[in-house]
This record gives C-alpha cells, sequence and structure tokens, in this order.
C-alpha cells in the first residue's frame, strides 16, 4: 500500500494488552482470535490470556484524509477476524448495492463503522496477500489505478 500511496501507513503492530501491557505483533492477535466465530470481537494475550478487543491505526498526510477526530487525523479502527468480517460484511452488502456500494469513497465516508469494515478488508487483503488494488479505484488523490465503476462507459 505504502508503495503506491505514500502518504498512507497502517500500523498494527502497536497492540498493547490492557491487563499485562505486553506489546503484542500482528501475528499474536491473529493467532488469540477464536476461530470460526462471528459473534466474537476479541482477540486473547498469548501472555497472561486476557481478551479484548484489538485496534489499528490508518494515518495520512494528506489534507483530504478524515480520522476519528475528524479532518488529517489517524483513523482508530477495531480489528475483525475474518469470521467477523465476513458477517459485517454480508450485513452490509444485503441491504444496499453490493460491491459497488462498498467501493465508493462515499459510503466510507458516510459513517465511521463503514471506514472501519474497509480498511479491514484492505488490511486483510494485504495480510493474506490477495490483490486489493480494486478497493482503492478512485479513492485518493493520487489516481494510479482504475476509474471507479460510474467513471466507465458501459
Amino acid at each position: 500500500l505504502e508503495l503506491v500511496y505514500s502518504d498512507i501507513e497502517i500500523d498494527t503492530d502497536d497492540e498493547l494488552c490492557p491487563r499485562c501491557n505486553a506489546y503484542m505483533t500482528d501475528d499474536e492477535v491473529v493467532e488469540g482470535w477464536s476461530h470460526d466465530d462471528s459473534q466474537d470481537y476479541t482477540t486473547q494475550c498469548p501472555h497472561c490470556m486476557m481478551k479484548f478487543v484489538p485496534h489499528f491505526c490508518v494515518q495520512s498526510t494528506s489534507h483530504s484524509f478524515v480520522g476519528s477526530r475528524g479532518p488529517a487525523s489517524p483513523l482508530l479502527c477495531e480489528r475483525l477476524s475474518p469470521w467477523v468480517l465476513q458477517k459485517e460484511l454480508r450485513s452490509v452488502m444485503g441491504d444496499r448495492k453490493g460491491i459497488e456500494e462498498l467501493l465508493s469513497p462515499e459510503w466510507r465516508e458516510r459513517e465511521t463503522k463503514n471506514a472501519v469494515l474497509w480498511w479491514n478488508l484492505v488490511l486483510s487483503f494485504m495480510r493474506y496477500r490477495f490483490p486489493f488494488s480494486f478497493l482503492l479505484q478512485g479513492s485518493f488523490e493520487t489516481n494510479l489505478i482504475a476509474p471507479t465503476p460510474e467513471d466507465v462507459a458501459l
């Protein structure tokens, strides 16, 4: 992501356990998820076994980036397991226009929850090394990838 959009950074390695104050790596957060449980939003600390909701941070130097505290601030996101993310995305896509709505920058700007889902999707695609450039189309000032679907003449 940083190669295409150098002004964006996703930080997943600064998770601190609220009980024992141990720093957890991205791999430890992932290993602490309950497998196949779409109702469990927590991870488990490998040091003290406490369950808590993990977070990650998205930052950008772009003036148009809107974070948790408004323009030009970082966006703090809950980290979702693949099972929770799938459940949440199915819920969103079921009552809207599907993937086209999800790819729309306006959809992400409507609610913080939408932005959190979208950044979790980008993060999951990056972690498992899936192509993700289609998720970024039309999203940023640097238009190095395909235009949004409505920009393409059919």
